[in-house]
């Protein structure tokens, strides 16, 4: 057990992504961003989190997900829902950048190519950060 705040502290600049097992586009989001992860990763100081919503029974399927579709980044699971309760929002996909703890960017839904739009927004972030 972590806390959200533990988590999102460790790190200036994080993409954290919302899923669901049951959930087609937000798997699909996921494993479009793992595929730039590594490309991104090294020119830009981010951090990428998977957080799955999912409860009861349906818990249990998070970890062999995410390792059945090779997710190169940290998976965590918001068990009591608490932390989706404080962010406002009911569906998966639901992405949030997050720069020095503070929220700058939200988007929910996915379609092949948004995953671009927040990679894009993480670079120009980052050279922000440098300027």
């Amino acid at each position: 057990m972590v806390s959200y705040s533990s988590v999102v502290g460790q790190s200036q600049l994080l993409l954290v992504c919302f899923w669901s097992v049951n959930s087609e586009p937000s798997i699909n989001e996921l494993n479009a961003l793992n595929t730039q992860y590594a490309k991104y990763k090294k020119p830009l100081p981010f951090t990428l989190l998977g957080i799955c919503i999912d409860e009861g029974n349906l818990i249990n399927r998070m970890r062999p997900t995410a390792q059945q579709n090779d997710w190169v980044f940290d998976v965590y699971a918001d068990i009591d829902g608490g932390v989706q309760k404080l962010l406002h929002f009911t569906e998966p996909p639901q992405a949030f950048i997050v720069e020095k703890g503070q929220i700058v960017y939200e988007q929910s839904g996915f379609s092949a190519g948004s995953e671009n739009y927040l990679l894009s927004k993480l670079q120009s972030l980052a050279i922000h950060q440098h300027l």
